[in-house]
């Protein structure tokens, strides 16, 4: 099973993500827990680029595919098949917010690159966190965190995406979130849900 956790920087998704992780491990389903991108040492080079560099956006694209790519080949697909449940901090539907609505690439031309990288595998479960804009900027502001992506009219423009991802895409098992809860609370209703897919 392959569970994405989603949302701006600032939604708690990496909190949550890691505390599902520990979760599943407690209670005997052996999970592994893995950032995107990152997690191979291919992967956290292209990301400490994409973090340190300014690029166009097709450039940044195509890295963050090509980072996407190293991290399904060499830790996702081994950990399936080894019957891992596999949780990934970001994944496809962050760079189609980002990427395709927050820098307006061709969608279809970020959806060809998505199939790619992942050789067509979508996740079984999509979380997306979903706090404000003004929650999202206020806790990094809090964790003293800043990149060239937590632009405030860049984000709300992430954050409707991720919003209408959810909205869009039926066919998917897609589960928004109101993170702007205690993150117990939040987790909560993230175990119910994976529960349910796990046991029933």
């Amino acid at each position: 099973m392959l569970i994405t956790f989603e949302g701006i920087d600032g939604s708690g998704k990496t909190t949550q993500a890691k505390k599902l992780y520990e979760f599943l491990n407690s209670i005997g389903k052996p999970a592994s827990l893995y950032r995107d991108p990152g997690s191979t040492p291919l992967a956290e080079e292209i990301r400490r680029i994409i973090l340190n560099y300014q690029m166009d956006s097709t450039t940044e694209l195509l890295l963050f595919a090509s980072a996407r790519s190293s991290l399904v080949w060499e830790r996702i697909f081994p950990d399936l098949r080894d019957g891992k449940i596999v949780i990934v901090d970001r994944f496809i539907d962050s760079t189609t917010a980002y990427q395709g609505y927050g820098r307006e690439i061709n969608l279809g031309t970020v959806n060809i690159l998505n199939h790619i990288a992942t050789r067509g595998r979508k996740p079984d479960i999509t979380f997306i966190l979903n706090v404000s804009l003004e929650t999202a900027l206020e806790r990094l502001k809090k964790a003293g965190k800043s990149t060239r992506f937590e632009d405030p009219e860049f984000l709300k423009k992430v954050r409707s995406a991720f919003i209408l991802i959810h909205k869009q895409e039926k066919e998917r098992k897609i589960y928004l979130i109101d993170g702007e809860r205690d993150e117990e609370e939040v987790f909560e209703d993230i175990k119910s849900i994976v529960k349910l897919h796990l046991f029933y």
